[in-house]
């Protein structure tokens, strides 16, 4: 896609605005097809998602759709002259109530007629039962017109009243109302697993190890058909890859002595962020359940894992790391884990804002962040100024970032005498490390050919004072499932 397409569905667009019309018909009369800027926003969405369309280019055109989509609906309250019917309304004397879900959590609500002379917004809001505990006015407009009816054999003139309004869903609301129900209902009916406690108890106190366990990209609620991509995946596949995984890894530590476990989680867990099942740039997403089921079954599925964790009788932090499909609802994931926990000794959680965790064990010092926004050759300078990190950077001497997004693994190791060097510094560098995912292959991967990753999670055994002394990895035992 080329910047003047970009730039000419930007002038059709400022047309339709200025003239009060569609998309499709400024297409049109600019000699385009009716889907030019159709096409063009799903091509821009696609490229901006995908990190391959300029940022600014993305904002300009998002802006004038935007604006495009605010104003498609209603007159200007001073366009319209008072006494005169409005040209869309039918000549008719009933009363109509009509709602229409314009999607996007955007909802309108109509009333027409005569019958109860409603012509406020509060009569309106009444007359259609609107839920205010779910819906907040984002525009409204009344209108007015006569209409002359002969049913008696004579000429009879009322006046009818059209009130229209726009509302939005209370997002933030609703969430928090979610999140409070799911918790009061999970914790009712939770039953913790069981293992074999003596299998995993490896805590010896002539060591001083810390286990590290990351399950990166689970995409949690992601649907795939293996007619489509060779692949089946959906929530039930998911749980059982994360457990397995959970459950080998600890089986693997056996061997060493550790004393605590990190158990970072987040990073894109959840495969979409909205109740329209998009990411949180708003990408659409295939999906196994509704997104309430969706966020229930997930936040179970990791408060069965740190239970599974606790079982070793080892303290356990975990950390929350946004992602790039899931940044808010990582939060609100967060929050649950929080209020689970919150009177558990053995169990830490870190939820803090920002999408970069530190985390320090003696000489190591741990980087986590999803992998999206920062560049890559910027991480080890980040570590070493960030306001969380720089106080410990001189008190550490093993420095390593996790990373996560690519669905495979890839280590870089800086200099941190020079960034730019090709020379390794063991002893001071700074290692960027992406790590595998579980996740399976759904319809866009697979029809833009991202085949092929080995499915497989990571762990980690990190001496307080030698560093990382063992790097644990347990495959999927059927890489094509």
């Amino acid at each position: 896609m080329t910047k003047e397409r970009i730039d000419k569905a930007i002038e059709i667009i400022e047309y339709a605005i200025k003239n009060q019309i569609s998309v499709r018909e400024a297409s049109t009369k600019h000699g385009f097809a009716n889907t030019y800027v159709k096409n063009v926003k799903a091509d821009v969405y696609e490229r901006y998602e995908n990190g391959t369309l300029d940022e600014n280019l993305f904002a300009k055109f998002n802006n004038a759709y935007q604006r495009y989509l605010a104003g498609s609906l209603f007159n200007k309250p001073d366009e319209v002259e008072p006494e005169d019917a409005p040209t869309d309304l039918p000549k008719s004397s009933e009363n109509q109530s009509i709602f229409t879900d314009k999607g996007e959590g955007v909802a309108d609500f109509e009333w027409r007629g005569h019958i109860g002379h409603i012509k406020t917004l509060d009569g309106l809001l009444k007359a259609c039962d609107v839920d205010l505990d779910v819906w907040s006015v984002k525009d409204y407009v009344v209108n007015k017109w006569d209409v002359t009816s002969w049913k008696t054999g004579k000429p009879e003139t009322r006046q009818n009243f059209q009130v229209k309004a726009r509302l939005e869903r209370k997002v933030d609301e609703i969430k928090a109302k979610l999140l409070e129900e799911t918790f009061k209902e999970n914790v009712k009916n939770y039953v913790p697993p069981t293992i074999d406690v003596e299998s995993y108890l490896t805590y010896n106190p002539t060591e001083n190890n810390l286990l590290e366990i990351s399950i990166f990209d689970l995409h949690i609620g992601k649907l795939a058909w293996s007619g489509e991509t060779g692949e089946n995946y959906d929530t039930k596949i998911a749980r059982a890859r994360f457990v397995d995984a959970i459950q080998t890894l600890l089986k693997r530590a056996r061997g060493f002595e550790y004393g605590r476990i990190l158990f970072p989680v987040g990073n894109d867990f959840f495969n979409s962020d909205t109740i329209l099942n998009t990411t949180t740039k708003g990408t659409p997403q295939d999906e196994d359940l509704r997104w309430q089921k969706t966020f229930s079954v997930g936040v179970t599925l990791l408060v069965d894992a740190i239970n599974l964790l606790k079982q070793s009788g080892v303290p356990v932090d975990v950390l929350v790391i946004p992602g790039n499909h899931d940044f808010e609802r990582s939060y609100y994931m967060g929050s649950y884990l929080e209020a689970w926990f919150n009177s558990d000794e053995q169990v830490i959680i870190n939820n803090g804002a920002s999408p970069r965790k530190y985390y320090r064990f003696g000489k190591v010092l741990l980087g986590f962040t999803h992998g999206t926004e920062e560049k890559e050759s910027s991480l080890p300078l980040l570590m070493a100024k960030d306001r969380e990190s720089k106080p410990l950077w001189s008190e550490t001497v093993y420095h390593e970032w996790h990373l996560a997004h690519r669905h495979r693994k890839k280590t870089v190791k800086y200099s941190t005498v020079d960034i730019k060097s090709t020379d390794l510094n063991e002893d001071l560098g700074v290692t960027v490390r992406y790590l595998s995912s579980l996740t399976g292959t759904e319809e866009w991967h697979h029809k833009k050919g991202y085949v092929g990753q080995i499915k497989a999670a990571d762990g980690f055994i990190w001496n307080d004072e030698t560093g990382l002394i063992a790097h644990l990895n347990t495959n999927l035992k059927n890489n094509n499932d």
